[in-house]
């Protein structure tokens, strides 16, 4: 086999891009050479395999190939070795087994020629993995074991003979049958689809050219959805006992003086201060009490000389009278009662308005009203106010693969968690979810219920599921249907990057990842900052804390990674399991742990980090 010029021994795994296959759903061209970008779909997928050993180029029959490359001139593959398939008319496998049988590396990492958006990052890990751990590499998506991009070992030639002795030729079973031998990784992103069919191909092109490929930072994608949410317009007046957790609508001020009149902050007696003068521990002064007054009262007589008022905690405070001394400070006997300290003027004494005065604004609007509003709101008077009506929100799961909680589960299939994650964190944010629903992996059923949604007066729409570009990833066929706008497709982060925004009717529309810790990190990352604008609410506010990392988190990358984890004490525990599709590790955090893209080492044990809290969690 010709192995190239500058080929790179340093390295022990090579790389193939699949070029066979009679292409008959494209008519006939050859997907390899399909043009994009002023390049084809081999080269565009062969830049992000430079690191690997070798490129082989695993073609069905050598002949045409080199007669292909003829006719295509500078965009054969001129420089790359081509291996010849051994087991035609096998698919994929016959070429893997050519290829695995035939090279000299341990491990060959497998790209179709139809996945030109294959995610270079991700080779880079698979290709650490591998060095890791010397076992094949596969990564599961949505629950689902994928065959590609993935790395096969010459520890599966004989399970690979086998299978195409039983002329069993798909990939799934291969993978099924020696799933304890393989390192799986979970991922989200989608590695670009594969396009099979010139229906693809042109929807494919038609991205690229209005750049929905080019995923954009977390900051500019947030800029982008609240461009779309306007701030809601509609207001309910509630009584007191219904106001927990609701914003205000307005500033509310005060109607009076609090308290409205001097009163006595304890249980005591009234005088005038300068009756006190003279008296000492060996000389009292002596004064007549001539009233009692108690909380709720009021007293018609006005205090002369030498004389006092008997007062309860709260009473109002006698005109005539500036201190009052505590009852344990005197001698009582029958009406006299005798004072043995001078006593100063506005001593234990609590002016009307010493809380606050009339006309004072005591709470703004987008407050949130919890116990202490609700007793300020009490104390004005108020036995109601006006609160921004809660947020409508339409959360819609797409796939036919989710069974409703409840039901008998069967084979391949899993429990929709994700609808019911969301809403539960909707519900717990204050926000009403007007329309749930589930559809198939259909456009047209997930067009409609969006539709009813709204109908349903929606002020925020969810989806759940469907935006990567696979075959049945729906989601932007479905906003086509709608003729709804796209502000973004793909955002640089993890997990959760697959995520679409955009709005249609003038309703925001957010697609979430069908992973469920990456639906939940795209919950708090974009609807948060959505409601705080439609409401003003300020309890949307993200609250952030510095904590010491309690364990190493070696994993690096070139986008922002958001860690699910607890803060306690000022200590930071991330969870292990921390893959996108596992959902039980989310249990037990109030945070998510940042890690900032670029850090060559991750984040080191004791190291200070920033935590983002999970509010109302």
């Amino acid at each position: 086999m010709d192995k190239g010029k500058d080929r790179d021994r340093k390295a022990d795994i090579a790389a193939c891009i699949l070029a066979g296959g009679k292409n008959s759903r494209m008519n006939g061209r050859k997907k390899a050479f399909l043009p994009v970008e002023e390049t084809v779909f081999w080269k565009k997928i062969a830049a992000k395999l430079s690191g690997c050993s070798a490129i082989y180029i695993s073609v069905e029959d050598r002949k045409k190939y080199e007669q292909t490359q003829a006719d295509v001139g500078e965009c054969g593959f001129e420089g790359f070795p081509l291996v010849e398939d051994l087991e035609k008319e096998k698919g994929p496998l016959g070429g893997i087994y050519s290829v695995l049988t035939s090279s000299e590396e341990q491990a060959v990492l497998f790209v179709p020629c139809d996945m030109p958006e294959v995610d270079q990052e991700l080779v880079d890990t698979m290709r650490g993995e591998w060095v890791r751990e010397r076992k094949p590499v596969f990564l599961i998506r949505d629950g689902k074991r994928c065959p590609f991009p993935g790395i096969y070992t010459k520890e599966m030639l004989p399970w690979i003979r086998r299978q195409l002795e039983r002329k069993d030729y798909k990939l799934q079973n291969l993978l099924n049958e020696i799933e304890e031998k393989i390192v799986w990784l979970e991922d989200e992103r989608d590695g670009g689809g594969n396009i099979n069919t010139e229906e693809e191909y042109r929807a494919y092109l038609s991205k690229i050219e209005r750049k929905e490929l080019v995923r954009i930072s977390l900051k500019e994608a947030v800029e982008k959805i609240l461009e779309e949410v306007r701030p809601l317009d509609a207001w309910e007046e509630l009584p007191l006992l219904e106001l927990s957790g609701r914003t205000l609508w307005e500033d509310v001020y005060s109607r009076h003086a609090q308290p409205p009149f001097p009163r006595s902050p304890l249980d005591g007696y009234a005088i005038r201060s300068q009756d006190s003068i003279g008296a000492d521990d060996t000389h009292g002064v002596s004064l007549h009490v001539i009233d009692t007054i108690y909380a709720g009262e009021a007293s018609g007589k006005k205090v002369g000389e030498k004389e006092a008022v008997r007062l309860m905690t709260g009473a109002p405070i006698p005109q005539g009278t500036d201190t009052v001394i505590r009852q344990e400070d005197v001698e009582r006997v029958g009406d006299t009662i005798s004072v043995f300290q001078e006593q100063h003027a506005y001593e234990n004494y609590c002016d009307a308005g010493e809380d606050y005065s009339a006309g004072t604004c005591l709470l703004t609007r987008g407050e949130t009203v919890g116990a202490a509003e609700c007793g300020l709101l009490a104390s004005m008077g108020y036995s109601h106010a006006k609160v921004v009506r809660n947020v409508r929100a339409a959360v819609i799961a797409t796939g036919s693969e989710l069974t409703e909680p409840g039901s008998e589960l069967s084979f391949g299939k899993i429990y929709n968690a994700n609808l019911y994650l969301v809403c539960s964190r909707l519900t717990e944010l204050g926000v009403s979810v007007v329309w749930m629903d589930t559809v198939q992996d259909d456009a047209r059923c997930l067009k409609d219920s969006i539709e009813k949604a709204c109908r349903m007066d929606a002020d925020l729409i969810l989806t759940i599921g469907g935006v990567s570009v696979g075959q049945k990833d729906i989601v932007e066929e479905t906003y086509g249907l709608l003729g709804a706008e796209i502000c973004f497709h793909g955002v640089r982060m993890k997990p959760g990057s697959p995520m679409m925004g955009g709005s249609y009717q003038k309703i925001p529309m957010l697609s979430f990842s069908g992973n469920p810790y990456g639906t939940f990190v795209n919950m708090e990352l974009f609807v948060l900052p959505v409601l705080e604008k439609m409401t003003g609410s300020q309890r949307y506010r993200v609250e952030y804390r510095e904590g010491t990392l309690a364990e190493t988190f070696e994993k690096t990358g070139k986008v922002p990674r958001f860690v699910r984890a607890r803060w306690e004490n000022g200590t930071v525990v991330w969870k292990r399991q921390n893959a996108s599709g596992i959902l039980s590790s989310l249990n037990g955090c109030n945070c998510l742990l940042e890690i900032p893209p670029g850090i060559e080492e991750g984040r080191k044990k004791g190291e200070k980090v920033w935590v983002r809290m999970l509010s109302s969690r």
